[in-house]
Formats: C-alpha cells, sequence, structure tokens
C-alpha cells in the first residue's frame, strides 16, 4: 500500500525533473532516472488502483 500512496510523487517529481533537465540545454543529466521514476510512479499507481479494486469487489 505505501508504493500506491506514494506513486502520484513519482509522477510529479520525476515529470519535473524531466521538464528541468530538457530546459537546462544539456548542462544538466539524468533524464533516465527521471523517466524510470516516472515509470515506476505510474506502475506504483496501477498495482495501488488495482490492488484497491480487488479489495473492495473480489474479496
Amino acid at each position: 500500500m505505501p508504493f500506491g500512496l506514494l506513486a502520484p510523487f513519482a509522477i510529479w517529481s520525476g515529470s519535473r525533473s524531466l521538464r528541468r533537465i530538457r530546459s537546462s540545454g544539456g548542462q544538466v543529466t539524468g533524464s533516465w532516472s527521471a523517466a524510470l521514476g516516472v515509470a515506476a510512479g505510474i506502475v506504483g499507481a496501477a498495482f495501488g488502483i488495482g490492488g484497491v479494486v480487488f479489495w473492495l469487489f473480489l474479496s
């Protein structure tokens, strides 16, 4: 459950980092790490939502 709760923060911070990296003109690196943060946030949100749906409807 904590991963599902922290997923929106991962998506927000990863996308914010990607914007800063792109606007830096090549001076700041780490776009792969930021993109993986966004992807992990999306996966965490999907599992969190799936867990809630499972808990509400199937248990």
